[in-house]
């Protein structure tokens, strides 16, 4: 018989779960595997330490250094017992990037991708695009489930960011992130382009994308104006 906390871990993890099915439709994910192996090193430098190891002895030691890091990092609860800043979250992430920041592939991040890139001056910066989804400390820990990064194109100085939150929840009002984009289940099939989905609607996502891209460029042009 499950205990109070375990049916209470069972719903979190659940919610997580379906959260997370929306988000990767949408807007890709990290990948998991890889990113724990970096959050491990990250926070236990000692642990993964493989100097003056014999070959033999190297190999074993990454091993379980690998298989250490995926135990680590099993459920959402183990992700909130070692917090990770803000920075070096991004950082973490940004090394576990499936695909290409400046080109995303899913549909709907390639979609505002190109909306909020046209909102700057292609000759003078460039944009990046990071999904923090998939099990990492950015997304289970700060709130963040993607996010845009705009340098300079000569120095490749980071600019600003925009940090974004995607939720299916209409409950949900508030974030950590700078945009909160909502996105129900009937929303959500007017947005996706798949050949058999009949219900998928131009016109609607012309008007999200619009919508969505004044928020982040907003977002963009205020925190470059804290700095």
């Amino acid at each position: 018989m499950l205990t109070s906390l375990e049916k209470w871990e069972s719903v979190q993890n659940s919610a997580v779960e379906t959260g997370s099915l929306l988000e990767a439709d949408m807007i890709g994910s990290a990948d998991s595997k890889h990113y724990k192996e970096e959050a491990y090193a990250a926070l236990y430098p000692e642990r993964c330490k493989l100097n003056d190891l014999e070959k033999n002895e190297r190999f074993e030691k990454i091993l379980k250094i690998r298989e250490d890091a995926q135990a680590e990092f099993q459920d959402v609860q183990s992700f909130n017992k070692k917090f990770v800043p803000l920075d070096k979250a991004m950082e973490l992430v940004e090394k576990c990037q499936v695909g290409n920041p400046e080109n995303p592939s899913n549909f709907f991040a390639s979609q505002l991708y190109k909306a909020v890139k046209d909102r700057f001056v292609n000759d003078k910066y460039i944009l990046k695009f990071f999904s923090a989804t998939g099990g990492t400390h950015l997304d289970i820990s700060h709130g963040i489930d993607c996010y845009f990064k705009l340098y300079d194109k000569k120095t490749n100085q980071e600019l600003t960011r925009a940090t974004i939150d995607i939720t299916q929840n209409p409950r949900k009002d508030q974030t950590k992130s700078d945009v909160l984009i909502f996105i129900n289940k009937e929303n959500r099939e007017k947005l996706d382009v798949s050949k058999n989905n009949d219900r998928f609607d131009p016109e609607f996502l012309k008007k999200v994308i619009e919508e969505e891209t004044e928020k982040i460029t907003y977002a963009m042009i205020e925190n470059f104006q804290k700095k």
